[in-house]
């Protein structure tokens, strides 16, 4: 499974309020002025994904809302399903030996921050009982001041095969992410109010999620295409 060629770049705008993005629904936590993030966790259950197009669900902590820098992991789907842990942009890592998915497994991730560039992603699949912790690095070309940890991520993402191209996503039903929190560099732990709600949009407008948060969960609705 080349991961690599499914785990495009990120680009956010600089807000966390309702928006539209190309490839990505779910939700974004901004910091609270004056902190950062040092873990962000959640859990969900793999839906029965058909058909050739890709999905991976997971979570992350951004460096900033643009996204430059993401240190994050969860599973992908590619005709068959794995598990990855990045800190994008350096390639993903496959974790899937250590923890595989199918369809209604119930996985927890959480991913850590240990410094500015460098952390944990913890991938559990309580149904199988299998557990991995990778650790993972930024590229060694990052600027450590832009290493900021400003943005708390929840994703369902869709992909182009070539840039360009029509999104397509396989039907995921109704992704729930539960249990949603971050933990900020002051130790605390906050929950997912005041997030802002990311929808897939395809390139001639049409919707292809309806996202909906609340205080510990953030559920991602396949739309029709």
């Amino acid at each position: 499974m080349k991961l690599n060629s499914i785990l495009g770049g990120l680009a956010f705008i600089s807000s966390a309020y309702a928006a539209f993005d190309l490839n990505r629904g779910g939700a974004v936590l901004k910091a609270p002025a004056g902190e950062s993030f040092t873990s962000v966790t959640g859990t969900f259950a793999v839906p029965n994904l058909t058909g050739n197009s890709r999905l991976s669900i997971w979570l992350g902590i951004g460096d900033s809302l643009e996204q430059k820098y993401v240190i994050g992991g969860g599973i992908v789907y590619n005709r068959t399903l794995g598990s990855f842990a990045a800190f994008f942009p350096e390639a993903a890592i496959d974790t899937t030996t250590q923890v595989p998915a199918r369809a209604s497994d119930s996985i927890t991730v959480t991913v850590s921050l240990t410094s500015p560039n460098t952390g944990t992603v913890v991938i559990e699949n309580k149904t199988q009982n299998k557990r991995v912790s990778q650790t993972v690095a930024a590229p060694a070309t990052a600027d450590p001041s832009q290493l900021k940890a400003q943005a708390a991520d929840w994703w369902v993402q869709g992909y182009q095969v070539t840039e360009g191209e029509l999104l397509t996503t396989p039907n995921y039903g109704t992704i729930t992410f539960s249990g949603v929190s971050a933990t900020t560099s002051s130790g605390k732990k906050v929950d997912a109010t005041g997030a802002g709600a990311y929808e897939l949009q395809g390139t001639s407008g049409q919707m292809f999620s309806k996202t909906t948060i609340s205080a510990n969960q953030i559920q991602v609705r396949w739309q029709r295409q």
